[in-house]
Order: C-alpha cells, then structure tokens, then sequence
C-alpha cells in the first residue's frame, strides 16, 4: 500500500515542491519533485498576495482550462493512475483547487492515499 508521508518546498532547482510517499509492501520511499518553480499555477492565481494573482474570476477560469487541456495526457501513463507521477501531483495539487490545500485534499481523494 502506497502512503504519501509529505509533501515540502522542494531542493531541486526548478521544481516547486517534493512529495514523499512510503510504500508498506516495499519498506521503501519514493520521492517525486514536482511543478516547475517561477511558473503560474491555479493557487497562485488565486492568491492575493501571490506575483501570478488574476483579479478576474474568468480569466483564472481560462488560464485553468487551457492547463487542464494541455495536460490531461499526462494523467494516461501507469504511474499516474495510481497518482504516483509528477504529472499528477501538478494536476490536482497545483490546478484543481483555489487553495494548496484544497488542492491536496482532491489529489488525496482521487487517489486515496
């Protein structure tokens, strides 16, 4: 069983954020580094105090479409179907709630971990 154990700012140049999940039948981690840092996503749209913040509601709603448009291939592979991709993790995480946490809280849904 797979169990995701954080997700934190991540250390590798370029990328926003790092998740670590533990896998019960293994005893191992798995770590997946994942949004690219210096870039737009639908939090930081959202976020007033944000660089990237759009104050039009419909605007954020286009930029949010054309992300998911352009991207819903990279939730095909097999690691992704199991939301163990980076793919993933930016797609709900990043792009599917106005919040990190709401965000969060659909990819743990989606993928029940």
């Amino acid at each position: 069983m797979i169990k995701l154990k954080s997700i934190v700012k991540s250390t590798k140049k370029g990328k926003k954020f790092t998740a670590t999940f533990s896998n019960s039948e293994t005893g191992r981690d798995k770590t997946i580094h994942f949004g690219a840092s210096g870039y737009r996503d639908f939090t930081l749209i959202n976020d007033k105090n944000s660089k990237f913040y759009i104050k039009e509601s419909s605007e954020r709603a286009k930029i949010r479409a054309a992300y998911i448009a352009r991207h819903a291939k990279d939730l095909l592979t097999e690691s992704s179907s199991k939301g163990l991709s980076a793919g993933a993790l930016s797609y709900f995480v990043l792009w599917t709630g106005k919040t990190f946490r709401s965000g969060l809280l659909n990819y743990k849904k989606k993928y029940n971990v």
